[in-house]
């Protein structure tokens, strides 16, 4: 891994804990010093990153994370649902113990609704379809989401709902059940969708202990 694979990387997992919020700068000098690097690859991987849409930069100012707007959550959820399902059917056959074991320790996290721990959910769920750009394309997919799932899971009350989700995802997963397994998913990106983009669009979300509201920000 090169150094700014690895400033990249490290920025990544970041913006994935929540460590930014919304609107936050990033200042190379602060980056690059923590890092032990030079301002140059940290530079490079910041330009790379709003290349993908993660960051914004602003001229004379430099680097932040995008805020939440409704056009973003409309295409970062669109995505998703188009993409998803690709990697879950084409692994749910191919998955092994070990795979359903990770998505099971993701489940027991302390802070099961946190958008790294959702990551790490869905990407045991994936990894089996051995598509490994797929898979990278999904993973900048849910690092884009990330706050996404902060807002869905803490602010609108949705945690409990996607951790139902989740289990009952898990569990089609072991049964092989193809057509459960799907439909599931797409309950799951499609509720946590909608309770996001109607609250930033200034309506009142539709989150629903019934087992409605889906996890997956």
């Amino acid at each position: 891994m090169s150094t700014v694979d690895r400033v990249q990387h490290e920025v990544m997992e970041t913006l994935l804990r929540g460590d930014l919020a919304p609107g936050a700068w990033l200042r190379q000098d602060e980056l690059a010093q923590r890092l032990g690097v030079s301002k140059i690859p940290v530079r490079e991987a910041l330009q790379r990153l709003a290349a993908l849409g993660l960051l914004r930069f602003e001229t004379n100012r430099g680097a932040r994370v995008p805020r939440l707007t409704v056009a973003d959550a409309e295409e970062n959820y669109a995505l998703r649902r188009a993409i998803e399902p690709r990697l879950l059917e084409r692994a749910i056959d191919r998955a092994t113990i070990v795979d359903h074991a990770e998505a099971d320790q993701a489940l027991s996290d302390p802070d099961p609704s946190s958008a790294a721990t959702n990551w790490r959910f869905h990407r045991a769920l994936y990894r089996a379809a051995a598509w490994e750009r797929g898979l990278a394309m999904v993973e900048i997919l849910h690092v884009a989401v990330a706050p996404y799932v902060v807002l869905y899971t803490a602010d609108l009350g949705g945690a409990v709902d996607s951790d139902h989700e989740h289990h009952a995802l898990l569990d089609a997963c072991r049964r092989r059940d193809t057509t459960a397994a799907l439909e599931l998913l797409d309950q799951h990106l499609a509720h946590a969708a909608r309770a996001a983009i109607a609250f930033l669009d200034g309506r009142a979300p539709s989150t629903s202990s019934s087992g409605g509201a889906g996890n997956d920000t």
